[in-house]
């Protein structure tokens, strides 16, 4: 039974970890955007170490690839990090610039308040939304809209608070201030090129279409040949990566499973000797109710039964027990996990096939003891 315990303990261990790790990964890819291609300079290794390929993006190439046929938005943006004061509170932040269409592109209308206008962008003002670590860190439960922080020193207002984006494996996304890119790039941060370009396209049938148009649009703006053996830019697809990331986790459910398995069959094994030696130690007990008309039929059913209840209950207690290890990983380690229904009662049916399949072998022997020498049987 003991095996059984450790065999469904990990499985629910296992499938919680997975479950809870590809719902994490899925609401982070989608709270990025739909339809999204991200477009950014190519990376190329020099003597083994990796750096930023020369050719960089202009805020020119933002706005000429939102005009494409395939893209619906597009948006620059640049980003560093910045020291946030508002009274005697600071905060160590990161914050990006970009354009108006940038809150379509995310979905980051604002909780409260509202998004910089394209008219702030061009004249370079200095507003800027809040993300919500940062709005708390700076003030607590109070509402900052209309409210003036510093950022490096440099005053801005504050025209709302941005979503909920929640924390990723890397990185929280809702530790950030958003400001119109003109007023980044030259009044902030000092920076003549975009970091990265992200771009929505009008569909998800769009984004091939999509990627190869912004390709040739880049290497016709930067006279970059076709043909050149190392791409100039990179353009990621956010849809590629979350069904790449999907199969990863599907590969990885199935291999923790297996070693579950395996677990499960010693398990069986364990449960198949027991019940041989208790039927072994019955003998004379399985001869007698065979003597007063108990039918082999009836041994059958009575040793499977017995079983699939040992197999059940170590079945049940592996389910608590997994439960409290996923439990421990979120508290402890912070993973995100995540005990579903369906694991539960994939537990449930591993734990009476497993009795079944291991229970058969030594409750057909007792069914076909014979009832005279199983009386005989000292």
């Amino acid at each position: 039974m003991l095996g059984i315990l450790i065999g469904v303990a990990s499985v629910i261990a296992m499938l919680a970890l997975a479950e809870g790790a590809k719902e994490s990964i899925n609401k982070q890819l989608s709270s990025l955007g739909s339809n999204l291609l991200v477009v950014s300079p190519a990376y190329n290794r020099s003597g083994g170490v990796s750096r930023e390929g020369t050719t960089r993006i202009t805020i020119q190439d933002s706005y000429e690839a939102g005009r494409l046929p395939s893209v619906k938005y597009a948006s620059g943006i640049v980003s560093g990090n910045v020291q946030a004061v508002y009274g005697n509170k600071n905060k160590s932040t990161r914050v990006e610039g970009a354009a108006p269409e940038y809150e379509l592109i995310r979905s980051y209308q604002p909780e409260t308040g509202r998004f910089f206008t394209e008219q702030e962008t061009k004249q370079r003002e200095r507003v800027a939304l809040l993300g919500q670590t940062v709005a708390k860190e700076l003030f607590g439960s109070e509402d900052p809209t209309g409210a003036t922080v510093k950022i490096n020193r440099v005053n801005f207002k504050v025209t709302g608070v941005l979503p909920t984006k929640g924390s990723g494996g890397w990185r929280d996304q809702d530790d950030i201030i958003l400001i119109p890119i003109n007023t980044a790039m030259y009044r902030l941060l000092g920076k003549q090129y975009v970091d990265q370009i992200y771009v929505q396209a009008k569909g998800a049938e769009y984004l091939e279409s999509a990627q190869n148009e912004i390709m040739e649009l880049l290497n016709k703006r930067h006279n970059i040949s076709a043909s050149r053996k190392d791409p100039a830019f990179e353009i990621r697809n956010m849809a590629e990566m979350q069904e790449a990331i999907q199969s990863t986790s599907r590969t990885l459910t199935w291999l923790l499973g297996s070693i579950a398995a395996i677990s499960l069959l010693v398990g069986g094994i364990g449960i198949m000797n027991i019940m041989l030696v208790s039927v072994k130690e019955r003998t004379r007990e399985i001869g007698l109710r065979k003597a007063v008309g108990a039918r082999s039929s009836d041994i059958l059913y009575q040793f499977m039964i017995e079983a699939v209840i040992m197999t059940l209950t170590g079945g049940f207690a592996g389910i608590i027990l997994g439960s409290l290890i996923a439990l421990l990983m979120a508290v402890l380690a912070g993973w995100a996990v995540k005990v579903s229904v369906f694991s539960v009662l994939l537990a449930v049916f591993f734990s009476a096939a497993t009795g079944l399949g291991f229970g058969i072998w030594p409750a057909r022997q007792a069914a076909e003891l014979n009832p005279i020498d199983a009386l005989r049987y000292e």
